[in-house]
């Protein structure tokens, strides 16, 4: 999950490349890499800046594995992205001051680039990565054996044709395993939604459209089945009130007592999702 920052001046943080994706009406994102931008004024701070067709003011936030992010609008002055990063550097030592804390707390195995275990805590497997070079293949295919284990053959010594063929079974097995999920709590608790799917999202955990239909991000199967459970209420609460009134929040009690309580560890629930899903 993102982790929105509110900054104030003062200290810095470092190594974060630079990406600017434009979200144009009517088109898919495009993410374009850029040369490496340091601040002017500050040397040594580096930040991600996001154009963005919904964004009606500029904000910052802080975003696990990436860094600091700055999200703009559209047509927005570009000169003063940097006055705007840098009237804000101490909140975002903080910030990242508080991400690391969580990172020192990890399994170090959660920060590998390429994995030899898949560990899925929503449903409680855990399934070992076996790699097989195959001369003459530009791919990387992935078979699945008996006893829970993946097999990637082919052009393995590219780690991002692994990580990206990797990141497709997850998809996939997400689908598999997410869907008939929300459809038994969907039926225990009453609701109905038109349709659900499941992508494998940089930022949300779900999200649900005014005609019903539940987006889940697959990253979920990584997360505790307690709070996977509960981003998927949270969505269905949301088929019925499409916002967080009142009404809202009543009807989330009724069906996750302890919502509360997991909206506080879904702020960190990043920390459950290896880095090799992220980069």
């Amino acid at each position: 999950m993102l982790k929105e920052v509110g900054l104030k001046k003062g200290s810095f943080v470092s190594g974060f490349i630079i990406y600017i994706e434009l979200l144009l009406k009517g088109m898919k994102s495009i993410a374009v890499k850029v040369s490496l931008h340091e601040s002017a004024a500050v040397p040594g701070l580096f930040y991600t800046v996001r154009v963005s067709s919904r964004a009606v003011h500029p904000r910052l936030k802080m975003v696990p594995h990436e860094g600091l992010v700055v999200v703009v609008p559209l047509r927005y002055d570009m000169r003063h992205v940097d006055t705007l990063v840098v009237r804000h550097c101490d909140w975002i030592g903080n910030a990242m001051a508080r991400i690391e804390s969580v990172h020192a707390s990890m399994d170090p195995a959660s920060s590998a680039l390429l994995p030899e275990v898949l560990t899925f805590q929503c449903t409680k497997e855990r399934w070992r990565v076996v790699y097989h070079e195959q001369e003459g293949i530009k791919r990387v295919k992935i078979v699945e054996r008996p006893g829970r284990e993946l097999v990637l053959r082919g052009r393995i010594e590219n780690a991002e044709l692994c990580r990206s063929a990797l990141r497709v079974w997850v998809n996939k097995k997400a689908g598999h395993d997410l869907l008939p999920l929300l459809g038994d709590l969907a039926g225990k608790h009453r609701f109905r939604f038109e349709k659900a799917v499941v992508r494998l999202q940089k930022s949300r955990w779900g999200s649900c459209t005014s005609k019903g239909t539940i987006s889940l991000n697959s990253k979920l199967l990584f997360l505790p089945r307690p709070l996977a459970e509960s981003v998927m209420l949270h969505e269905l609460c949301h088929t019925v009130h499409m916002n967080h009134s009142v009404t809202f929040k009543e009807l989330l009690t009724a069906s996750d007592p302890s919502w509360k309580e997991h909206d506080r560890e879904l702020k960190t629930g990043w920390k459950f999702v290896p880095r090799w899903v992220e980069v």
